[in-house]
């Protein structure tokens, strides 16, 4: 089947994760995308699990891409970007504000040759704004954008930072969607545009509680504020299984249901219980209860039986690995293997999306840097064999292989 962004290609000057795991998207997608790197290479091609001098981080979010690496301290350098993008509908870059201008890489200056190009840019907090300057990893922008804070107020001020980089993630998830958007205009007006994505406005956009955090005004004293998932019960049953359950054992209706499934209808007249204040005042001797009997339910597999029959949804807690040996993830494809350039394979995970005329399954393999200088600058530039060597021999471009 072919693919849903055959015959886009993008331009790719991003690194780390927030723009690596957009241009991810986009490849799944069927989007052709070309990976620039700088000769020190990507900065998670230096992480941990590695094998074969890839790491399983950057196979994660780079697999299936091109990749050229470009020594831009060499004008001769800044000339391949500028004609790869003059022949690209997208250029993507997650540098600081400024450093692509710096470079003459900058949208005003590739609009000129191809004013079709959409070019979107990726920074902490945005492309303009008296915080243009501030240097931005997804952990400090967690915590400017209120997401480490509230973590923290939900479980008593233990303030930590977040293992997961959400300020990346959902950014990258955000710009392509843009891109998606700006592709789509540009059918309708011929025009690409510039655009300006930031790590804290993401945040802020995808974070569900914001609304609450901003009012000012009163709630009614028998309605949970902004449901509140924080509180959702942690339970674990007879055999050591852990199970989350859905839904705030205080509001109205949960608080019944949660009853019903104990059996403990003597519960509903506990004038520590009677109304929504009352059990949120004590929310822990009602979770308590709820631990004490989960504890007599034999495995996770009968919990969920128990609540599923009184409308409530539960979940087992499990890892990743763990997860993987589902039948429903093995029905579902959720994990792919893909080359370790060697003899064998690592696991992924697959693209989530399930198309029903189109492949959006991860293809190709993870690229070494500068392993398709040759072949870009000769396909695409049209420059010749001993044009593309003196190049490698001057440094403009580069490369680096397995390290036996």
């Amino acid at each position: 089947m072919t693919r849903p962004l055959d015959g886009v290609r993008v331009l790719d000057f991003t690194r780390v994760l927030a723009g690596p795991h957009a241009t991810r998207m986009l490849c799944d997608l069927g989007a052709e995308v070309i990976k620039v790197e700088p000769p020190v290479g990507d900065l998670t091609r230096f992480g941990q699990p590695r094998l074969n001098s890839l790491a399983t981080y950057y196979i994660q979010q780079n697999v299936g891409k091109l990749n050229v690496s470009l020594n831009f301290d060499d004008e001769r350098a800044i000339d391949i970007a500028r004609r790869l993008a003059a022949m690209s509908d997208v250029v993507i870059e997650n540098f600081r504000p400024g450093v692509m201008g710096r470079l003459g890489l900058g949208y005003d200056v590739l609009a000129v040759d191809n004013p079709r190009i959409i070019y979107a840019s990726i920074s902490g907090y945005g492309a303009t704004g008296p915080w243009v300057d501030r240097r931005a990893y997804a952990p400090v922008v967690n915590a400017e954008a209120g997401i480490t804070k509230h973590q923290g107020d939900v479980r008593g001020g233990a303030y930590a930072n977040d293992p997961f980089s959400h300020g990346d993630v959902y950014t990258g998830m955000e710009t392509a969607a843009a891109i998606l958007a700006a592709l789509l205009q540009r059918e309708r007006t011929g025009r690409g545009q510039f655009i300006d994505v930031s790590m804290a406005e993401t945040l802020l956009y995808v974070n569900e509680h914001a609304h609450d955090q901003l009012w000012e005004g009163e709630v009614p004293a028998d309605w949970i504020r902004s449901f509140q998932p924080a509180d959702y019960p942690v339970l674990t049953t007879r055999d050591g299984s852990v199970v989350v359950v859905s839904g705030h054992p205080a509001s109205k209706t949960n608080f019944a249901w949660f009853c019903a499934a104990m059996q403990r209808d003597d519960l509903l007249t506990d004038e520590r219980f009677v109304d929504v204040p009352s059990r949120l005042a004590h929310l822990g001797d009602f979770l308590q209860i709820l631990a004490t009997w989960a504890a007599t339910v034999a495995n996770a597999d009968e919990i969920e039986r128990i609540f599923a029959e009184h409308n409530l949804a539960t979940g087992r807690l499990r890892g990743v690995a763990e997860l993987a040996t589902t039948e429903w993830a093995e029905q579902r494809g959720a994990i792919t293997r893909v080359s370790d350039r060697g003899n064998g394979t690592v696991r992924i995970p697959q693209s989530p999306w399930k198309f029903s005329d189109a492949d959006v399954r991860i293809r190709g393999v993870p690229k070494y840097r500068g392993e398709d200088n040759a072949h870009v600058l000769r396909e695409l530039l049209g420059l010749d064999d001993a044009t593309i060597t003196q190049l490698a021999r001057d440094g403009v471009t580069s490369s680096h292989g397995p390290t036996q």
